[in-house]
């Protein structure tokens, strides 16, 4: 298996991958316990179960989706992924806010629309983000592309550091898709990595502990809903160009 994301051994990532595991099957039957103490009214700690249930469901969360990336970047199939991008859409539904979760949504979203997920899936995640009363042009960019019905239609972004950019790649799109095509390379080469160094995974390559990939997923959302030429993104550092064509060669 070739890696795609080069900053980790295949060995590092599946040695990884077994952490994370072992991991979500520890949060799994936590979770299950409190499932079954909330149907015996049964309180099992100091805060109410629903409390401790949605912290849990919030960490298994973010232990799937850390694994989802790492075996993309490990260089698995993407079509096998597909299953597991179903199974974090159930995990996060009612389980999400904004607050903290602004990055894993869009991933959510630009993954979604890579992978061609159905539209119940995307109407879940859509349902969250009104729930939250979250206007984001970025968010409403996305969804739009796969429900037309979707009323909210910010200018602006939540966080203009990476993401303002974004912006100025749709807007040129309509003008110029060569325009938009090198505003999308800029965006990716200098701006994307640089702009997360606030992310508690910015830099973790350097300490060869954990990595799970460096990865622009809306970038690859973007190239797809465009219509843009992404043949000389391939290859480029951050851009998830298979996850942008897994079904190129699929009848």
């Amino acid at each position: 298996m070739e890696t795609r994301d080069k900053l980790f051994t295949e060995k590092q990532y599946l040695d990884q991958l077994t952490k994370y595991s072992r991991r979500s099957k520890q949060l799994e039957n936590s979770i299950d316990e409190l499932l079954k103490a909330e149907k015996e009214h049964v309180q099992l700690y100091s805060i109410p179960n629903r409390e401790v249930l949605n912290n849990k469901y919030n960490t298994l969360f973010g232990c799937k989706l850390n694994s989802f990336v790492t075996k993309y970047s490990m260089g698995e199939d993407v079509v096998k992924l597909r299953s597991d991008y179903d199974d974090l859409v159930k995990i996060l539904k009612d389980n999400w806010t904004i607050t903290g979760g602004y990055v894993q949504m869009l991933w959510m979203l630009s993954i979604g629309i890579m992978l061609d997920t159905d539209e119940r899936n995307m109407r879940i995640l859509s349902n969250m983000i009104d729930n939250e009363n979250v206007s984001d042009a970025l968010y409403d960019f996305l969804i739009k592309y796969r429900l037309t019905d979707w009323k909210r239609c910010s200018d602006t972004v939540l966080f203009p550091v990476p993401y303002q950019s974004t912006l100025s790649i749709i807007s040129n799109n309509n003008q110029s898709k060569e325009l938009s095509l090198q505003k999308l390379e800029k965006y990716l080469k200098k701006e994307w990595y640089r702009g997360h160094s606030d992310c508690s995974w910015h830099n973790d390559h350097k300490y060869g502990i954990i990595h799970d990939g460096y990865w622009s997923f809306e970038s690859g959302a973007l190239v797809k809903v465009l219509g843009l030429d992404d043949s000389s993104l391939k290859g480029l550092p951050y851009y998830p160009y298979d996850m942008v064509h897994w079904n190129d060669n699929i009848k």
